[in-house]
């Protein structure tokens, strides 16, 4: 019997997760992992400040060769994955002979490694055709990767459960993602003790992303709420909300809200880095469900300052956004707002809801993030050209609960200039 749906809607949602090893000391077991995933020839994706100020890279290499696997390591990695900087990776790993890629990081240092395994393992004459229309040509990936093994050294972005990768087009100065089910890592492994060295600016940082990660997939419009594709592969990687993302990024909340500030202030605090790190990776669920408004709206923050962290970008826009999206998310925000342990009790659901944006800038203000846009650098005049240069990632506007115009874009701009 063959089942014919009528619904103009989807009804299908998707689980990705990646395999995982979590624990302290867990990183020591690289080799056996890299051996078992059929690698011989490795290359460790990390960035300058983790090869100078720790011996992370060096304790990784030696865990491969134990077991057999040769190692090198690629140390060029930005801060923020800049085209330029993906490139050099990129040229680097095509001359090795690499059989395998270990991204050992931050975010920008497990998507890289993900490009590289990309781009090496299916080279193409430009970065950008791989890259999601209208910036890129966006080429589906033809097959299979290498195998990948991520090890996390931040405590938020998340990218070693997605298959996203992103990256910083200097020309464009605009942030832009690869998404494709193949770049989802093969492995993770999620050691608390290697984020134990994270200064307490990045610790901020990450965290808060890690927050809007769940924040933003929570609220994201739901599956079933989604024109069904065309086809399967026209299927997105971001599905939208749905019953699995909701339990992930529930504890996420209120995992983050409980130890965020304690990490921060204490970075030796090895159980709230042990309970961050897991927060971070169950808000990964947002590679099943989707981010929105607040991280659609730091790309062009990020294309117009390479030196500012991710975290602070995606946050700087997040109160005027949810404050935009209550009317579309009320019982949701509401319950973000007790995740992160407000007291909502006897409010209107209108009233609970917005203690959800209170929140999240207590938190903000409690890790010393800027107060809003213009202590970064930006000012009222450049709200039309952000606002342009975001409706441009309609893969993630397209994600909002609420629909979102050019016009909403620039009030939330301007609304973000000063948060407090």
């Amino acid at each position: 019997m063959i089942l014919d749906y009528r619904s103009p809607n989807d009804t299908v949602f998707t689980v990705r997760n990646v395999l995982v090893k979590f624990g302290e000391g867990v990183a020591t077991e690289v080799g056996y992992e890299a051996k078992r995933l059929g690698m011989s020839r490795a290359l460790i994706v990390t960035d300058r400040f983790i090869a100078t100020e720790t011996e992370m890279p060096q304790m990784i290499k030696g865990c491969l060769e134990r077991t057999g696997v040769e190692a090198e390591v690629f140390d060029g990695v930005s801060i923020e994955p800049v085209e330029g900087k993906v490139l050099e990776a990129i040229e680097f790993a095509a001359s090795g002979n690499y059989d395998g890629f270990v991204g050992l990081g931050g975010g920008s240092s497990i998507d890289t490694a993900k490009m590289v395994n990309l781009y090496t393992t299916h080279p193409t004459g430009d970065l950008r055709d791989y890259i999601a229309p209208p910036t890129g040509g966006g080429k589906p990936v033809p097959g299979p990767l290498k195998p990948l093994i991520a090890i996390p050294t931040t405590a938020g972005t998340g990218s070693e459960n997605t298959p996203v990768a992103i990256v910083d087009l200097e020309k464009e100065q605009l942030k832009v993602g690869i998404s494709h089910p193949y770049l989802l890592p093969d492995y993770a492994l999620l050691d608390p003790v290697l984020t134990v060295t994270l200064p307490p600016y990045y610790t901020a940082s990450t965290g808060m992303d890690a927050l809007l990660h769940s924040i933003e997939a929570y609220t994201s419009l739901p599956y079933y709420a989604r024109v069904r594709p065309g086809s399967l592969e026209e299927r997105p990687v971001y599905v939208g909300s749905n019953p699995v993302s909701d339990l992930f990024v529930e504890k996420s909340i209120e995992l983050i809200g409980k130890y965020l500030r304690r990490a921060y202030h204490n970075p030796c605090d090895l159980e709230a880095r042990h309970h961050m790190l897991l927060a971070a990776h169950l808000g990964g669920a947002f590679g099943n469900a989707g981010v929105h408004i607040p991280h659609a709206l730091a790309y062009p923050i990020a294309g117009r300052n390479h030196d500012l962290p991710h975290g602070i970008s995606v946050c700087l826009t997040a109160p005027a956004a949810l404050e935009f999206i209550i009317p579309a998310s009320r019982e949701k925000l509401a319950r973000v707002a007790q995740l992160l342990g407000e007291d909502t009790e006897g409010l209107s659901l209108e009233e609970a809801s917005l203690m959800a944006k209170e929140a999240v800038v207590n938190l903000m203000m409690d890790v010393d993030f800027p107060s809003g846009l213009e202590e970064v650098g930006f000012t009222r005049d450049q709200v039309d050209e952000l606002g342009e240069a975001a409706m441009k990632i309609q893969r993630l506007l397209s994600c909002s609960p609420r629909r979102v115009t050019q016009e909403d874009v620039k009030r939330i701009y301007t609304g973000s200039m000063r948060n407090w």
